[in-house]
C-alpha cells in the first residue's frame, strides 16, 4: 500500500487537488460585497449585514439538509467525518458549501471591521475561529467533512436576523425571539454536539492512521482543530446560558402580580 493510498482512509480524496478552492472563496466575497452594496442605500448597514447573512444562512441550511437527504451517512468512518469525504460521490458537493461560506465570513469580517454599527467582538472571535477551521479543512481535508455539517448550525442565523429586522413589529418580533431560541438550543447544543460525539470518536483512529503513515502535519492540524472546535463549543454554551436567563427574566416579567387592595382585603377578612 502506497502512502497515499494509506493517507485516503483517514483523510478522505475530496476536495481534489485540483480544486479552485482559492478562486471559489474570492467568488463568493465578491459576490456577498455586491449584496451588501446592491440593497438601497435607505437600509442601515447593520440591516444590510442581516439581510446578506439571512442568505448565507439559508444556502448553509439548505446544503445540508440535501445532503443529508441524498448521501450516505457515514459518520463512523473516519474519512467521512475528519477527513474530506470520497471525490466523485455526493461528499464533493460540500467544497462548494465551505468555500461560499468561507468567503461570507471574510466579507463579514472586514464589514465589522469598517462599520463600528455592525462590530461585535463576539461576532469577530466566533469567525476568525471558524475561517481557520474552515480553511485548513478545504486546504489540506483534514476535518473538512464536520466542518460542512457544521454548517446546519446557522439555521438559528435566520429567525435572529428577521427579529432583529422587523424589531418594531412586536408580533413577528416575539415569535422569532421564541424560534431563535428554539433552533439555537436545537442546532448549536443538540445537533452540534452529535457531530462533535462522532468527530472524538473517529479522533484516536485518526491519529493513529496518520501516524503511520508518518503524517506528523495532520496530527497537528487535527489537534488545532479541536481545540479551536471546543472553543466554539464554549461560545454557543455561552450564548445559551444568555438566552435561557433572558427567557426566564421575560417569564418573571410577565407574571400576574397580586394587586394590593386585593392583599389588604385578604388581611381584613383573616
Amino acid at each position: 500500500m502506497t502512502e497515499i493510498n494509506a493517507r485516503v482512509h483517514y483523510l478522505g480524496t475530496n476536495p481534489s487537488e485540483d480544486f479552485p478552492v482559492t478562486l471559489i472563496i474570492f467568488v463568493s466575497f465578491v459576490i456577498n460585497c455586491l449584496i451588501f452594496y446592491i440593497l438601497p442605500s435607505s437600509i442601515t448597514p447593520l440591516n444590510k449585514s442581516y439581510v446578506v447573512s439571512t442568505v448565507h444562512a439559508c444556502a448553509c441550511v439548505l446544503a445540508v439538509c440535501l445532503y443529508y437527504l441524498y448521501s450516505p451517512i457515514k459518520l463512523t468512518e473516519v474519512n467521512r467525518i475528519l477527513g474530506g469525504g470520497i471525490d466523485g460521490t455526493y461528499d464533493n458537493k460540500m467544497a462548494y458549501s465551505v468555500c461560499y461560506s468561507g468567503g461570507y465570513f471574510i466579507y463579514d469580517l472586514l464589514l465589522m471591521a469598517y462599520f463600528k454599527s455592525v462590530r461585535s467582538a463576539a461576532a469577530m472571535f466566533h469567525h476568525i475561529i471558524v475561517l481557520m477551521i474552515g480553511l485548513s479543512g478545504l486546504y489540506t481535508r483534514v476535518g473538512h467533512t464536520s466542518h460542512f455539517l457544521m454548517l446546519l448550525e446557522e439555521l438559528s442565523t435566520i429567525p435572529l436576523n428577521v427579529k432583529a429586522i422587523f424589531h418594531q413589529h412586536s408580533d413577528i418580533h416575539s415569535f422569532c425571539a421564541l424560534l431563535f431560541a428554539v433552533t439555537f438550543l436545537w442546532t448549536r447544543l443538540i445537533y452540534g454536539t452529535i457531530v462533535c460525539f462522532y468527530v472524538f470518536r473517529a479522533l484516536p483512529k485518526f491519529i493513529l492512521l496518520a501516524e503511520a503513515s508518518h503524517d506528523t502535519t495532520s496530527i497537528a492540524l487535527i489537534i488545532v482543530q479541536i481545540i479551536l472546535l471546543l472553543h466554539t463549543r464554549l461560545l454557543n454554551l455561552y450564548w445559551a446560558v444568555l438566552i435561557v436567563k433572558k427567557i426566564c427574566a421575560k417569564f418573571r416579567q410577565q407574571k400576574p402580580k397580586i394587586p394590593v387592595n386585593k392583599i389588604e382585603s385578604n388581611e381584613k377578612v383573616e
